[in-house]
């Protein structure tokens, strides 16, 4: 008999056991998809299959965020709530734009150390820490084919505007209520369809605000979020089945056979093809996937994709000539700007997430379960971060 996704839960104890497998194989995914958007191969990735990759491991990191701090924003006060998602998120990502800025800066900037100090992009670049995205350093990374710094960075913002929902679901306890947050992720995307198939109903001065809202790239990532939140709730009936597994792996074939990359910011396939992302994301959560045991020392997928574009920027600006090479040199800068960004992304989870993490135990469902001393579980399960794919 198939069991339900609620009840691979509680036979783990509310940890599934395939969500380590999931963060890190969609991390290092999209160091490859970044590896070939950063060095001329974008036509690549977006004019072939491979453009279903910015289609899909975005949203599928944001499905699993929704369906994972669901159980959180079941337990926690909205206080503890925020307390618990800014104690995981703004430690490495303000590392990351410090040593972008005094670090990595000074050393590949062009210009004089006087004019890259007093640089208004300098000063405008730690705005990243909360939220406020720029892209650029005085004279860094100017001649590579994209001078941003940290592209990646891009979905910060849609990342707190999911908090901000999510927040909201809980001072109004839709959260707690499946069949009314199942109308809310409704309506959510029925106004987006009614933004794409008939703009004509809105103001002139409002439809770009709409269409930011409900069509975007990001609007895409909200999507995926809220059904992660959906599928938490509706846990209990959704089975955990090989034959629906199978069944939404054919429609995204069908999607990559059918659709191209502008498919990415068209509202009507979402209810189809991310409903079989959110599927396949939480299938493969609770499911038993083999998994190097180093990989379960830490949750290492957050600081591979925070400090990645960086360092993958770094390779390109030292080697042009090698991994400009179409096709080939983007190969070639995943090789080395895989094990680079993982090794930081090591260093940053034992002395920077893992010991702030140790502040949020009594947060932790996790910590609580498994019963963790120090924290260096918390942030695993159910307290996770999504990742994103720059543009």
């Amino acid at each position: 008999m198939t069991k339900s996704f609620g009840e691979v839960l509680d036979k783990y104890r509310g940890i599934g056991p395939g969500f380590d497998f999931l963060r890190i194989g969609l991390a290092f995914s999209i160091v490859l998809t970044h590896s070939f958007l950063l060095t001329r191969n974008d036509a690549f990735i977006r004019g072939s299959v491979f453009w279903f990759t910015e289609y899909a491991l975005v949203p599928m990191f944001f499905a699993l965020s929704g369906f994972l701090i669901a159980g959180s924003a079941q337990r926690l006060s909205l206080r503890n709530f925020l307390i618990n998602r800014g104690l995981r998120i703004v430690p490495a990502l303000a590392v990351d734009i410090v040593v972008c800025s005094l670090i990595i800066g000074p050393i590949i900037t062009v210009v004089y150390h006087a004019d890259y100090f007093t640089d208004p992009r300098f000063f405008k670049y730690f705005l990243n820490i909360v939220g406020w995205i720029h892209y650029e350093l005085p004279g860094v990374f100017q001649d590579n084919p994209s001078q941003r710094v940290n592209g990646a960075l891009w979905t910060v913002p849609w990342e707190i505007f999911c908090y901000i929902i999510m927040s909201f679901l809980m001072i109004t306890a839709i959260v707690k209520t499946r069949y009314k947050l199942l109308a809310v992720t409704a309506a959510y995307i029925v106004l987006g369809l009614i933004v794409q198939k008939m703009p004509y109903l809105f103001p002139g001065s409002i439809k770009p605000i709409a269409r930011f809202l409900f069509m975007s790239r990001g609007s895409q990532l909200i999507t995926a979020f809220m059904m992660g939140i959906v599928a938490f709730q509706f846990k209990a009936v959704i089975p955990h089945s090989r034959w629906l597994f199978a069944a939404a792996c054919l429609v995204c074939v069908v999607a990559i056979l059918t659709l191209d990359s502008r498919a990415v910011e068209s509202v009507i396939n979402r209810p189809i093809v991310i409903t079989s992302l959110v599927y396949i994301t939480v299938f493969i959560g609770l499911s038993e996937v083999p998994i190097p045991a180093f990989f379960r020392k830490g949750d290492y997928s957050y600081g591979v994709y925070l400090y990645h574009d960086p360092f993958l920027q770094i390779w390109i600006s030292s080697f042009p000539t090698v991994f400009l090479y179409p096709k080939y040199g983007a190969l070639a800068l995943y090789l080395v700007g895989l094990p680079s960004a993982l090794a930081v992304a090591v260093l940053s989870w034992h002395f920077i997430e893992k010991p702030i993490l140790g502040l949020r135990k009594k947060f932790s469902f996790i910590a609580q379960v498994r019963g963790v001393e120090d924290g260096s579980q918390a942030g695993r399960g159910s307290n996770v971060r999504p990742v994103a794919v720059k543009s």
